[in-house]
């Protein structure tokens, strides 16, 4: 939003600074050819001064100047033709007349001091006239007059040496102000030249206008996805970091009271070997090997995580029978189950199948099933169940156990983590905090969900949605 008003602040400053521009330029236009007008008068009444004047044949359109005080003002030719003499100021009105006529210019000869009356100032004249006293050396501006606007031009004239014989008697002296030319330009070509300038200047700052928009939306665009990507990197970093703490604390941790277990027993069966009854040294060897058994299903959980999670994990999906499958998890709990006494039930429909990575479905269903003989207190029961799932083509296998259970807030954010805080079990039993991570990610890959329904006290249900066949 930033980029779209900083864009359209500079492209509303350029407009701006455009158009003043242009209409600044085209007034120097009007202002140099009202000079190049008034220096070309200047300079035709500096020939025609140089020359004493000049004599033109009388006609309707030239007559006798009443203002000329020439004793050779008015001659005639030897065969007839009648000339009078037209002095600077009388040529500069016939000028005036012709450039009025064809080019709807006007000029004007004026004074403060005039011989002619009509060669009175008008205010604005008089105003300019004053301005030339005080040492101004031309004057232009644009004038609004009888509804209409129009450009006005007026430069001082200088009294010349040729101008004394006329003027000497006015108290005139050499280089003296004795009045001045005035241009008068109508402004209706200014305007229109303007008006088409600004119809084109605004035209090519709307279509840098939509292109800057454009430009802006496609550069946020990329920035953005950029931003995302590096925002997504810099998450997996961090990701990666506390996947990298956890799996050193686990390996610090977890790791560390199973092999301890195993290095003091050991170290007791070596020493104390003699002393020992049968009894004593098969109970020793039993906790050797519930410590070693600990430590593989860390190592599995660990690797099996790990290689997921880097994308090394094998999926080979397969049909099979869900019966086999619990039958061969349980098979790994025999023992444990008679050791805290706790009767398992399975109620699954015979030919029941479904379409999954069996490894993946083994570790899910081997997790959960560890998870209920741990959090179930000695003497407890658990039921695994399998029916169609109200999903078409989908069944559910669930593991639910009469043991310690959780509270709803704990169980909506069960799946949340991919680290869970090991708990340990009702008779402290320990676990590495990844099972259900892996549970979750990989019933995700299986095309499946995994859910949990719970009470404090009383248990928990896990739930896994699996495909009963191959997608279409």
């Amino acid at each position: 939003m930033i980029l779209y008003l900083v864009w359209g602040i500079i492209l509303a400053a350029l407009y701006v600074f455009s158009i003043s521009t242009t209409i600044h330029y085209n007034r120097e236009i009007v202002k140099e050819a009202s000079r190049a007008f008034f220096l070309e008068i200047v300079t035709t009444r500096s020939w025609n001064a140089s020359h004493g004047g000049v004599y033109l044949m009388v006609n309707e359109h030239v007559q006798p100047n009443p203002y000329l005080k020439d004793s050779l003002r008015d001659l005639t030719t030897t065969n007839g033709l009648s000339l009078t003499k037209v002095n600077p100021a009388y040529m500069t009105r016939q000028i005036s007349e012709i450039a009025r006529t064809k080019e709807g210019i006007l000029s004007h000869i004026t004074s403060l001091n005039p011989i002619r009356p009509a060669n009175k100032p008008d205010d604005w004249e008089r105003k300019a006239l004053g301005n030339f006293e005080q040492g101004a050396q031309e004057q232009f501006e644009m004038i609004e007059k009888d509804s209409s606007n129009m450009f006005r031009y007026m430069a001082p004239l200088l009294v010349e040496p040729s101008c004394l014989d006329c003027h000497a008697k006015q108290g005139y002296t050499l280089g003296q102000i004795q009045g001045g030319i005035s241009i008068t330009t109508q402004s209706e070509g200014f305007f229109t030249a303007i008006q088409q300038q600004i119809i084109t200047r605004s035209v090519i700052f709307f279509v840098l206008f939509s292109l800057g928009f454009i430009g802006i939306f496609f550069f946020q665009r990329i920035v953005n996805r950029q931003f995302r990507i590096i925002q997504n990197q810099n998450n997996e970093l961090i990701r990666g970091n506390l996947e990298k703490d956890r799996l050193f604390s686990i390996m610090a941790h977890d790791l560390r009271a199973p092999l301890s277990g195993i290095h003091g027993l050991s170290n007791i069966l070596s020493e104390e070997h003699d002393s020992l009854s049968q009894d004593e040294q098969m109970k020793i060897t039993r906790s050797i090997y519930k410590s070693a058994d600990a430590m593989i299903k860390l190592t599995e959980d660990l690797i099996l995580w790990y290689s997921n999670r880097k994308g090394t994990l094998q999926y080979t999906p397969e049909l099979f029978h869900v019966h086999a499958l619990v039958d061969e998890v349980l098979d790994v709990f025999i023992e444990k189950m008679d050791q805290k006494e706790i009767s398992v039930t399975v109620d699954i429909p015979a030919g029941l199948a479904v379409y999954a990575d069996i490894n993946m479905a083994e570790t899910m269903l081997r997790n959960l099933v560890n998870n209920a003989l741990k959090f179930t207190p000695r003497g407890g029961s658990v039921e695994i169940r399998a029916t169609d799932a109200k999903q078409p083509d989908f069944i559910e296998l669930s593991v639910k156990d009469s043991g310690i259970g959780m509270d709803q807030e704990t169980a909506d954010h069960l799946f949340d983590q991919d680290f869970n805080p090991s708990r340990s079990g009702t008779e402290n039993e320990k676990g590495t905090g990844l099972g259900l991570a892996i549970c979750r990610d990989f019933v995700k890959k299986n095309e499946g969900q995994i859910q949990v329904i719970s009470t404090p006290g009383v248990g928990s249900r896990f739930i896994l949605t699996l495909p009963k066949k191959a997608p279409a």
